[in-house]
């Protein structure tokens, strides 16, 4: 199971907000693809997956409010 985290977009990042979910639960994903986009104070960015596999949960809602290192979602590989 790999972890979809929030990395550190910037040196001031401290907190940010899923705005949207691009996959759904048993969507499959390659290393790379688009995830979701998340609000920071500066930017919307993209997140994109750690892995390739299939998405088995979304831990943070859309409109959740996360910060850098949060767990936002899981694939399981394979």
């Amino acid at each position: 199971m790999v972890d979809i985290t929030i990395p550190k977009w910037g040196l001031t990042m401290d907190e940010a907000v899923v705005s949207a979910w691009l996959v759904k639960v048993g969507d499959v994903v390659g290393e790379g693809d688009e995830l979701a986009e998340i609000e920071t104070d500066k930017a919307v960015n993209v997140l994109e997956s750690p892995a390739s596999g299939t998405v088995v949960e979304i831990v943070q809602v859309e409109g959740a409010s996360v910060q850098q290192g949060d767990v936002i979602g899981r694939i399981e590989q394979g």
